[in-house]
């Protein structure tokens, strides 16, 4: 089960807060058994070293790439073209099998946005989620929910990610969510999140309020999951028991 676990690399956060590449990671992810790695554009400081370094390594230990960007694809209702396609080029040169966007500002009503979207997607072979991410302005379901409706009434190759924390960020109930947007949902995104009277805190696996577990079975049962939360100075004792956790999870 474990290859269909994906490490997203902020669990080594701490790490590269420090000063380490994102390529320096791929042995450790490797090393947990896992076959699928996240990258994040925004820990990137010079593409054009950094992203052969890491097709090189993934290479080297058999790893698939997932390229994660903290960008919107929709901007006040327009497709962000430009950004689509530099991101395309990168994950390219990464030999990145998906990247993921937040969704941002989609507006329904704009077909030739879609058309737009559907024509660079046919160019590619990558698969392209989308999510919401942990602001009130990108962060609901209704954007995501109307993009995945529009997309499949006019055959656009997008899909969703469903990150079962944000969506606490904009107050939103994830184990509806999940039943809204589970027929388009190929890839999930797992943390938990404790609520405290400073807001929504980011906590792993059962140190928060979450229902992880039912939001996985309400979810499709062949998509990979994404191990995504900061896991301190020694991640690997915590990841081995997080993998454990959503094994016995997918078990039951």
């Amino acid at each position: 089960m474990s290859k269909e676990i994906v490490i997203n690399l902020l669990v080594f956060a701490d790490a590269v807060s420090k000063g380490t590449k994102q390529a320096e990671l791929f042995s450790e992810v490797a090393s947990l058994g896992v076959k699928k790695v996240e990258v994040r554009r925004e820990w990137i400081q010079d593409f054009t070293a950094e992203l052969p370094q890491m097709q090189s390594k993934a290479e080297e230990f058999d790893l698939e790439i997932y390229y994660s960007i903290p960008a919107v694809l929709f901007k006040k209702g327009k497709l962000d073209c430009d950004g689509l396609l530099q991101v395309l080029q990168e994950a390219n040169v990464l030999g990145a099998t998906r990247i993921k966007f937040a969704v941002g500002e989609f507006d329904a009503t704009a077909q030739t946005e879609l058309i737009a979207l559907k024509d660079i997607l046919n160019k590619h072979t990558v698969l392209l989620t989308v999510e919401g991410d942990q602001s009130h302005k990108n962060g609901r379901i209704e954007p995501i929910l109307g993009l995945m409706e529009a997309s499949r009434t006019n055959d656009v190759p997008v899909y969703t990610t469903y990150d079962v924390g944000n969506f606490v960020f904009v107050g939103q109930e994830p184990l509806y969510n999940a039943v809204k947007l589970s027929p388009y949902v190929r890839y999930i995104h797992l943390k938990d999140v404790e609520i405290t009277h400073q807001g929504p805190q980011v906590r792993s696996l059962d140190e928060g309020h979450i229902n992880w577990r039912a939001a996985l079975s309400l979810l499709p049962k062949d998509v990979p999951i994404g191990i995504e939360f900061p896991c301190g100075q020694q991640p690997q004792e915590l990841l081995a028991k997080t993998i454990k956790q959503i094994q016995q999870a997918n078990q039951s």
